[in-house]
């Protein structure tokens, strides 16, 4: 079953804009560059924002969310645990944010 993984940073107030834009263009890049273990890409949708279109001001601060859709909880588990162009990205933003939103679900 197909599992939508979605993420939202709010970074540190000491991130500047071009750090963010950066991160963002980066993440952006997963669609092509995260390779499962046959190498071949195994996200099957990708969708990203900088701006939060909602009238409700619920946003709770957060700069970008990200939306992936993965063939299964396997392949999301692959993502997390060993897919290096995301465990790099990792690195990389941790230490910029000062939260983050994870959901994930079935579809």
């Amino acid at each position: 079953m197909p599992v939508v993984h979605v993420v939202s940073f709010k970074y540190k107030d000491s991130v500047s804009p071009e750090q963010r834009r950066e991160l963002y263009d980066d993440f952006n890049t997963f669609r092509t560059a995260c390779l499962y273990s046959d190498g071949q890409p195994y996200i099957l949708d990708f969708k990203s924002s900088t701006h939060n279109t909602s009238p409700e001001n619920a946003g709770k601060g957060f700069h970008h969310i990200f939306i992936s859709t993965f063939p299964s909880q396997e392949h999301v588990r692959y993502y997390l645990e060993h897919d290096p162009v995301h465990l790099a990205f990792v690195d990389k933003v941790k230490p910029t944010l000062a939260d983050a939103f994870i959901y994930d679900f079935e579809i």
